[in-house]
């Protein structure tokens, strides 16, 4: 999900209580980071791990900051040609996909950036979705 804004912006979108808490723990993430004198992250893409534990509790929480081009980078490239082709587009909601070992089909519409063969993996198909834009009321 894809928000033209910030923290805010985002905060403000309905959310189940699953997605509302990995926005939190990002946030707390990225604020404290912003602790550091000097620090800097130009983009920011924070990847957090929800579900049940071998004990059998439900956890959450940050596992990845990647503050680097990335495995979701053409996705957020997506999103911001989104947001440039039309200024009043507020939420966009993007995919990069990887999928490996049998064929998949590829939705209609994607931006394929390899779909081939790999020696030990098999089938592999990359691809970049823009499922939906929104407009949200003023």
């Amino acid at each position: 999900m894809c928000v033209r804004g910030g923290w805010s912006a985002l905060e403000g979108l309905p959310m189940e209580a699953e997605a509302r808490l990995a926005v939190n723990q990002a946030r707390r993430y990225d604020c404290n980071a912003a602790k550091f004198p000097g620090f800097l992250a130009s983009r920011r893409n924070y990847d957090v791990g929800q579900g049940i534990d071998g004990r059998g509790q439900w956890r959450s929480g940050v596992f990845e900051a990647s503050w680097r081009s990335g495995g979701a980078s053409t996705a957020e490239l997506a999103a911001l040609t989104a947001f440039a082709n039309n200024p009043g587009l507020q939420v966009v909601e993007t995919a990069s996909v990887k999928e490996y070992g049998r064929p998949r089909k590829i939705p209609v519409g994607a931006a394929i950036h390899f779909h081939g063969n790999d020696p030990e993996e098999g089938p592999l198909v990359r691809y970049t979705t823009a499922i939906r834009a929104l407009r949200l009321a003023a």
